[in-house]
Parts: structure tokens; sequence; C-alpha cells
């Protein structure tokens, strides 16, 4: 018995060494310049720099994940501490997941799903926190003590609105009436009572962080006055990749509604409502980086359903084959990365991040905005390449980092260009495809400039303007 139980432990370790290791192929060979990776790393790094959120830089999103993340760039404030949290976050979440699943099935069927998890996880967004919140309530629904295991939902309930309003919200509501549901279906009122404690402690702390940091209405003004603009203003469907996640979806709900009906499994039933959602960080906009962690999640009663239908398709024996075979696919594609990273030893926030010498052609522009800003000029970027350039500056400059439609609470995002043109002493940096580089570039912005301002010089893409005499 002892020896067996050895050998189970001995076989968790390896496999859990696995999902890391293809957890790391997939992280530390992600290509530089997705602005999605970019965005919030940006805001990080200012947090470091002593900017408050919503306050100091206007976001749209919720303050959880900025702050988790920022935890390594007080350390490093380079874009390789970042992605080693990004690591760090999608490693535990797809240990977790594995834990989850080989309870319920095997260590075959469990390092089958977690790999191929692993297979679609490169950038770390809130939207992935809420479903690792989501995995963390599912945990401790098994834990014995089941005080503990309520309160500790209530904790994670109350995260998740905290990393995003929406999906959020939606998973607070869903989860609040399962506890309540289960404190009546067991006839233990106090579960409820533990679970509602849970809820508040966050929800306290975040009220006296607005009140200590003075950004109280700002939050209020960015976070949900921005928020039905920001809805509205970038609503898009791009369904190009979707399609394996959507399928696993369906199947997955399927499963949940099979275990609830034909076993009451009240796991089943939790698992379908907090993974509604994590599916409803698709909306409004519906494209893979937004439906990947549904299906995800998903994958979970997927694999049940597999287990219950077709025990002998994946054994122990086989397992480590099929392992091999789903790492040597996200070796494949990190092949070309590892042999040609182009990596560049000018930025030094971005030192060790493959195709990083794609950003060298900036340094012109970056040089020439130093020259102006030390004869004491204030340039401002419209580009979503803002973010960029502050990074490959070593500077911070919001709002500007995170110029996006709705992001900018209730102001009209013109007013920053009227605000920019009006002003003699600055120098506006602003590319010539502004409108068409980026679908989330609030609109107006070129032709306002264009019409205020003479152009004084250009850097390939970029045009270099400053406002007209009066």
């Amino acid at each position: 018995m002892n020896a067996l139980v050895k050998n189970k432990k001995i076989i968790t370790v390896f496999f859990c060494f696995l999902i890391v290791l293809a957890v790391c192929l997939k992280v530390f060979t992600f290509r530089a310049g997705v602005l999605d990776e970019l965005w919030p790393y940006d805001l990080c790094r200012a947090i470091t720099m002593g900017f408050v959120p919503y306050k100091d830089y206007p976001i749209v999103s919720m303050p959880l994940f900025g702050y988790l993340f920022t935890i390594p760039l007080l350390i490093s404030r380079t874009l390789f501490a970042y992605r080693v949290m990004t690591a760090i976050f999608f490693s535990v979440m797809l240990v977790v997941m594995y834990l989850l699943i080989e309870k319920k099935t095997s260590a075959g069927y469990a390092l089958c799903a977690a790999l191929f998890a692993a297979r679609f996880v490169e950038l770390a967004t809130y939207n992935m926190l809420i479903m690792f919140e989501a995995l963390l309530i599912l945990c401790c629904l098994r834990l014995k003590n089941r005080k503990t295991g309520f309160f500790l939902i209530g904790i994670l309930a109350a995260l998740a609105p905290l990393t995003k309003q929406s999906s959020g919200s939606i998973l607070l509501l869903l989860v609040t009436g399962l506890v309540f549901f289960s404190a009546i279906r067991n006839r233990n009122k106090k579960l409820f009572a533990v679970y509602l404690a849970g809820v508040v402690i966050p929800l306290v702390i975040f009220l006296i962080y607005l009140v200590c940091t003075s950004s109280f209405y700002e939050f209020w003004d960015c976070c949900f006055r921005g928020l039905f603009s920001f809805g509205g203003e970038n609503a898009a469907i791009h369904p190009e990749g979707t399609l394996p996640m959507v399928v696993t979806v369906i199947a997955g709900i399927a499963g949940d509604i099979y275990f609830w009906v034909k076993k009451r499994d009240e796991e089943s039933l939790f698992h379908l409502l907090t993974g509604i959602a994590v599916v409803s960080n698709a909306v409004p906009i519906f494209e893979y980086y937004h439906i990947v962690m549904g299906g995800l999640f998903f994958l979970i009663p997927v694999t049940y359903l597999i287990r219950e239908f077709a025990p002998k398709i994946i054994h122990i024996n086989i397992a480590p084959v099929i392992a091999v075979m789903i790492l040597g696919i996200i070796g494949f594609f990190s092949f070309d990365v590892i042999l040609n990273p182009r990596l560049s030893g000018k930025w030094e926030e971005l030192k060790l991040i493959p195709s990083a010498g794609e950003f060298d052609y900036l340094e012109p522009l970056v040089n020439a905005k130093n020259k102006l800003e030390s004869e004491g000029k204030n340039v401002v970027v419209f580009s979503s390449s803002s973010v960029v350039l502050a990074i490959l500056d070593e500077d911070c400059d919001p709002p500007y980092d995170m110029f996006l439609k709705g992001n900018l609470g209730s102001k009209d995002p013109l007013d920053y260009a009227k605000e920019a043109c009006g002003d003699s002493n600055n120098v506006i940096f602003i590319t010539r495809d502004y409108n068409e580089e980026n679908r989330q570039n609030p609109d107006g912005i070129l032709e306002y400039v264009e019409s205020h301002c003479d152009p004084v010089g250009s850097y390939e893409n970029w045009i270099i303007y400053s406002p007209k005499n009066n």
C-alpha cells in the first residue's frame, strides 16, 4: 500500500513537471508585440512607478489582476519578470486542473487534459484569472471541512468582480445562489452565513483602498460609466479559430447536465453555472482570446464524459505517449523562436524576450522624443504603439499608453486631442494609418490633429506635428 502511494506521488510530481514544462515553452517563446500583453504589463509597471490606477492611470478594468502581476515587477521591472509571473500563474492553474480531473478519473486522463489546455495558454489576462478563481471554487467545494470551504468560496467569489465587472459579477451572483441552494439542501444555514462572511472581507478591503488612494470617484467613472461606452464601442465578433473552443463548451455543458441529472453531483452543478460566468467573458467581444478560457474550463466535464463512456481510451500506460505527442506539438511551434529568437540588448525592459529586436527600428523615434523633451517640449503620442515607445523609453505616459475607446471614463477622447493641439509647447507623434492600425483607437483624433496642427517632420509611418500658431 505504501509503495502504491509512493508511486502515485512520483507520478503526480513528474506529470506536474511536464505541465510546467509545456507552459514554459509557450510563455517564454511567445513573441513580443502583442498589445493584449503589453497593455496590462504597462499598467503593472505604472504601479511600480507610483501611478494609482483610475486616479493617475485611467483603465476600464478592475484592479486585482494588475496588482497581482505587479508583484514580480517590484523585483525587476522587465517584461521577462512579467512572463515569469505568467508562467507561474498558468502552471498553478493547470496543475489545479490536473488535480481536479485526476481525483475523478486517473492520472492519465488528467495529464492529457492539462497538456491539451497548455497548448492554448499564451497570454495571462483578467479573463484567465476569472477562470482560475472558478477552478479554485471547485477545489474549495471538495474540502472536508464544509465551513472552511464555503468561507474560502466566499472570498473567491468576491474577488471575481474585483477581477472583471461583468463576468465577475455574474460569477458572484451564481455562486451566491448555488451556496444558498446547497445550504438549504443540506439543512445547514450556517454554511451560507460563513460564505457571506467570506464575501464581505475582500469588498471591504477594496473600499478602504479606494478611500485611502482618493480614487473613489475616478474608479466609478472608469469602471462603470466608462464600461458602457467600452462595451458599445468595442463589441465585435471574430470567429476565426474559435470553433474548437465552442465545441468543447457545448460538449462540456452537456456533460455537466448529464452528471447533475443522473448522479446529482453537486460539483457538476457548480461547474456548469460558474462555467457560464467564465464563458460570458466572450461578451461583447467574441474572439479567440475571450472564448479560450471557456473552452479550457469545460474541458473538465468533457474529460469526465470520455472516462464515463470510453474508459479504455486513455490509460496510465499510454498517457506518457500522448503527453509526448502534445509536448512535441508545442515544441514544434516553439522551435523557430528557439532557433531564431531575435533578441535585442538595446532595451532594458525587453531583454530575453523573443522578437524584441523587431522594435529596434523605433530607436530614432525614441531619440527624437528624448531630444524634444530635453528642450522642454511635451511629446504626446496618439497610436496604439504609444505603449511600445513608453517601454523602450522606460517611461510611462497615461492615458496615451492605453488610449482606447471607452477606456477614459466619461471624458470624450477628442478632448485629449483638443488639449494636445491647444498648447504650443506640445509636439504630437501620430501614425499615418492611425484609423486603421487598431480597431480600438478612438475616432476623429487624426482628423483633428491634421486640421489644427502643422507637420514638422516624419519617420517611416509616423508624422510629427506642432500646433498651429494662432
